[in-house]
C-alpha cells in the first residue's frame, strides 16, 4: 500500500509562508522600479557598489543555496534513525527552510538599491529565483518530502 500523506494544511501553511516572505521583496522591487523611472533615487557614494557588490552576490548564494543545504543536513541528522517525523517537527522545519532560502529575494533587492554591476545583481537575482522556484510549496514536493521522511499524522 503507497503512503499518501495529507499535505493540504502543510501546503496552505507554507504557501502562506511563500507569500509573506515573496510579497515584500517584490514590492520593493517594483517601488525602487518606479523611483528610478520617476528619477527619485538617491545617488550612492562612489565605490559603495563595487564593496557592496560582491557581498550582495555571496549573500545571495548563500541564502538561496548553503544555508538551506546546511539547514537540511542538520534536520537529517537530528531525525536520524527515527521510524517517523512528527508533522509538527516538519512543519517548523519546512516553515525555517522556506524562510532561510526566501531571504535571497531581499539580497537582490538591497543589490538592486544600491546600483551594483550587473555581473553581481545577476547573480544575485539568479540565485534568488532558484529559491523563489525550487521552495514553492507544490502539491509534488511537499508529497514527496512527506514521503521521504515519513511524516506521521496530519501536518
Amino acid at each position: 500500500m503507497a503512503y499518501a500523506p495529507d499535505f493540504t494544511p502543510l501546503r496552505k501553511t507554507l504557501f502562506r509562508r511563500y507569500l509573506t516572505m515573496l510579497v515584500p521583496a517584490l514590492i520593493i522591487f517594483g517601488i525602487w522600479a518606479v523611483c528610478r523611472q520617476v528619477g527619485l533615487t538617491p545617488q550612492m557614494p562612489n565605490g559603495t557598489a563595487a564593496i557592496i557588490g560582491p557581498i550582495i552576490f555571496i549573500a545571495a548564494i548563500i541564502l538561496a543555496v548553503a544555508l538551506p543545504l546546511l539547514y537540511r543536513v542538520r534536520f537529517v541528522r537530528s531525525v536520524e534513525g527515527q521510524k517517523n517525523v512528527e508533522a509538527a517537527c516538519f512543519r517548523t522545519f519546512q516553515l525555517n527552510l522556506m524562510t532561510i532560502a526566501l531571504a535571497a529575494p531581499f539580497a537582490a533587492a538591497i543589490g538592486y538599491i544600491t546600483g551594483v554591476t550587473i555581473f553581481h545583481f545577476a547573480g544575485a537575482f539568479l540565485a534568488s529565483l532558484y529559491a523563489v522556484y525550487y521552495y514553492f510549496p507544490s502539491e509534488k514536493r511537499i508529497t514527496q518530502e512527506m514521503r521521504l521522511f515519513r511524516v506521521t499524522s496530519d501536518a
